[in-house]
């Protein structure tokens, strides 16, 4: 919905008596704590419980003073070389143990992470460390080695050896991390976010979920995502014992499930696509989930009457300190509704407004904006961003106050609670990811042979969402669509790259000259190509057993998988079933830059060996006669 869209929809303001519901008690939110930084909460669950496990990956694990002590070593490494408040870090890691030190060690030593995902491109990864200006990385050799460093960043490795420092002092409006986001001048964005704004997140989860040193949370989200602050933090902060998922379940709801009832999870986080997948499951006998705590993108799913544990829906942008709301979703039994995402948490008010920051109606929509202690301090060396998007608080109850523009779309329900409407801009979410279309079209612009580029989002008959470029050529000739994808796939998030490009000759306008989007054609339909040998066969059944479709034998080789139903989920299981089939290394990255069957089995074969792609296509003749249960059970098997 548009801006005019959104203004036309609220044609009278509210009743006085609705602008003080919505002004003043359904913002009554203040809750008078003291701010407490994270990493001095951690070192008083050392002292108190130095044995009790902290965090394990499954194969190892760390105790609360084993982890202080190597947090406190590396801090003071990173203090003798300068770091202090203020003074930002880069730590490019993967999901681990020594992540969580990393963060911790910075935090120790005054200073404010930047966590950087190695998953990511180099190009991607070089922009971040240069953008923020970081005097130290902290990184792995194997990472170190594919990236170009900016000159002067000094690199540390996680491992340290030596003293441990004590712990610096840290006050509220200091940087606690900056988290990069999609931006729309077609570079990322670092937001950067205050140790009041952390502590008070930590603090709220912890009173709201009832947090004790004697849970279990799970670890899910990716390097970069702000979730994994939500996940990390209270976890550490309460003395219970963080399980860091490993990346054979994490996209697997079916044994996801499994891994959270063998490691007696007690509360844990999973984006909206994850947590709708597992929602639909049957909770398997040992689980001991009190919480499913989900946020990210538009809930569709309720909790089986039979789960036997909460499902809470929860809104919120990085900007806003990971969580701005919160509610419970009942379960699907006499309810219809689409879940909301409920009322602000402690220390936050929630306004949804009209062009002129005036209340809407209840029921009526406008722009989410968002006030109190949880905003961030703005966007990280762009002042005039910051002004834009921070701007000053009407319904402050002292002078200064400021708010947060979202250009989110809600509205209120009469019960205060909020729903979720769409965008007012060119964002979109793409599986729980905030995109902004600007970027990607940014980096299309940027190949020789594109001469403009639009980015727009599609939603297929089951409400998957995704992207589609359209490109315009630089010259007479035709643009190599296969080498503008290579050049998106080195520069963006595999979440970021286009399900599909579609070239044409100049975009359609309207009569005032401006693109004409409803005109812009539909990506082709899929053709006729079917698998041409066993391997394609078998990467073709295995793609219609993760996307359920029927006949994979009549999938066309050349249909792109994100236009079939695919997304970074669903890749994960398609490549997590390859792998253990032709005894690949293969990772969802390479689905996304070879998204068709014919490309993806080229891939099998520059990275599988001749003797297993032999065996297992020599099985393939037989899965024409066997169930989908059988088929399944084979490939596992071989």
């Amino acid at each position: 919905m548009s801006r005019a869209a959104a203004e036309d929809a609220s044609p009278h303001g509210p009743t006085p008596e609705e602008y003080h519901r919505q002004v003043v008690e359904w913002n009554a939110t203040d809750v008078a704590r003291p701010v407490t930084p994270v990493h001095v909460q951690v070192a008083a669950q050392a002292a108190a419980r130095p044995d009790a496990v902290a965090v394990t990956d499954g194969t190892r694990s760390l105790t609360y003073a084993d982890l202080d002590a190597k947090a406190g070593r590396l801090a003071r490494r990173m203090r003798e070389a300068g770091v202090a408040p203020e003074v930002t870090v880069s730590i490019c890691l993967p999901r681990s143990i020594e992540l969580i030190i990393a963060m911790l060690a910075v935090l120790k030593a005054g200073g404010a992470y930047i966590p950087l995902d190695p998953e990511h491109p180099a190009a991607r990864i070089e922009y971040s460390l240069t953008d923020c200006g970081a005097p130290i990385l902290i990184t792995t050799d194997d990472v170190r080695a594919r990236l170009s460093v900016p000159e002067g960043v000094r690199v540390l490795r996680p491992d340290a050896q030596g003293d441990v420092l004590d712990d610096v002092p840290a006050d509220p409006g200091n940087l606690a991390y900056v988290i990069y986001t999609s931006g729309s001048t077609g570079r990322p964005k670092g937001v950067a976010v205050e140790h009041a704004g952390l502590a008070n997140l930590v603090a709220w989860h912890l009173d709201s979920y009832r947090i004790n040193d004697v849970d279990h949370i799970g670890q899910f989200a990716a390097v970069g995502f702000d979730a994994s602050v939500w996940e990390i933090w209270p976890a550490l902060a309460a003395g219970a014992t963080l399980h860091i998922a490993g990346e054979d379940v994490r996209m697997r709801p079916d044994l996801l499930l499994n891994w959270l009832a063998d490691n007696r999870i007690t509360v844990t986080f999973l984006p909206t696509l994850l947590a709708a997948e597992v929602l639909k499951l049957p909770s398997p006998p040992g689980l001991v989930l009190r919480a499913l705590l989900t946020g990210g993108d538009k809930l569709g799913e309720r909790p089986r009457t039979d789960a036997g544990y909460e499902l809470v829906n929860h809104y919120g942008p990085t900007e806003a300190s990971v969580v701005t709301t919160a509610g419970v979703v009942p379960p699907r039994a006499g309810s219809w509704r689409a879940p909301s995402i409920g009322r602000p948490i402690d220390n936050v008010r929630t306004y949804i407004l009209d062009h002129a920051s005036r209340p809407v109606a209840i029921g009526d929509t406008g722009e989410l904006h968002i006030a109190g202690t949880s905003l961030a301090r703005g966007y990280l060396g762009s002042p005039g961003l910051t002004a834009e998007r921070f701007v000053p608080d009407p319904f402050a109850a002292r002078p200064g106050g400021r708010m947060y523009r979202t250009g989110d779309l809600a509205r209120y329900r009469p019960d205060g609670t909020m729903e979720f409407v769409g965008r007012i801009d060119s964002q979109v979410s793409i599986r729980g990811v905030r995109v902004e279309t600007g970027e990607i079209e940014a980096r299309l612009r940027e190949h020789p042979a594109v001469a403009d580029a639009l980015v727009v989002a599609h939603v297929d008959e089951r409400e998957n969402t995704y992207l589609v470029g359209y490109v315009t050529p630089a010259t007479d000739g035709a643009i190599d669509l296969d080498a503008v994808r290579g050049h998106l796939v080195d520069h963006l998030p595999a979440t970021m790259v286009p399900a599909g490009l579609v070239p044409l000759q100049r975009f359609p306008a309207t009569p005032n000259g401006k693109v004409d989007v409803g005109s812009l054609p539909a990506p082709g339909p899929s053709g006729t190509d079917t698998p041409r040998d066993p391997l394609e066969a078998v990467i073709g059944t295995i793609w219609a057993l993760v996307l359920d479709l029927p006949e994979p034998d009549q999938i066309d080789i050349h249909a792109n998988f994100l236009m079939m139903g695919g997304h970074s989920l669903r890749a994960h299981q398609v490549v997590t079933r390859v792998n253990a089939t032709f005894d690949t290394s293969l990772s969802a990255r390479a689905l996304f830059s070879a998204p068709t069957i014919a490309s993806f089995a080229d891939a099998v074969r520059r990275t599988g060996t001749p003797e297993r792609i032999d065996t297992v296509t020599r099985l393939a003749r037989q899965i024409d006669e066997m169930s989908d249960d059988d088929v399944d059970r084979l490939l596992a098997e071989h």
